[in-house]
């Protein structure tokens, strides 16, 4: 009897545990949609590194400071969070190591969503932007983005990267 006791207040079966994982982050950032717009990191995580396939990343990583134009090989801690906010993680992030580093170059072409159901991520307050954040060099695509932006619920952008804070549209998707 006691050690049915002792055995029915263990949860440490049930209870998540922490990791350690590999994850790539990509050179640009995405939009997404949490709360409201939002940028997010584009990562692959363990098996998909090397793939094709990212994914849209909408947490952050403590001690991780993200530069535009660099791929990131990192090593992360992750850690279930008790109790989570509804519109929150419920998992914990925090950097490790970085194991290694890409620069990539400036004309190496990337895609952004710039318009998801009806969710436009241009602002125009002071120039066309990327939600407040990445100047927008429309090049000569800026009535075309401007009328697509108006009339179509998914807009997709092809880009090359100027500066760390300012992209260049190529193409409109």
């Amino acid at each position: 009897m006691i050690l049915g006791t002792l055995l029915s207040c263990s949860n440490d079966d049930h209870q998540p545990q922490t990791a350690t994982i590999d994850m790539r982050i990509n050179h640009f950032q995405n939009t997404g949609i949490a709360l409201g717009p939002v940028l997010t990191l584009m990562v692959q995580e363990e098996t998909e590194i090397g793939t094709e396939n990212w994914t849209k990343f909408y947490s952050t990583i403590e001690g991780f400071n993200y530069q535009p134009g660099t791929i990131y090989n990192l090593s992360v801690k992750t850690e279930p969070i008790n109790n989570p906010p509804a519109d929150g993680s419920s998992m914990k992030y925090t950097l490790l190591e970085i194991k290694s580093t890409q620069e990539v170059d400036n004309e190496t072409p990337f895609e952004i969503d710039l318009k998801i159901n009806g969710e436009n991520f241009i602002t125009t307050d002071n120039g066309l932007k990327l939600l407040n954040k990445t100047n927008i060099d429309c090049n000569n695509l800026c009535n075309e983005l401007e009328n697509s932006l108006q009339n179509q619920d998914f807009v997709t952008g092809t880009f090359k990267r100027i500066s760390n804070d300012e992209i260049k549209l190529i193409e409109l998707n």
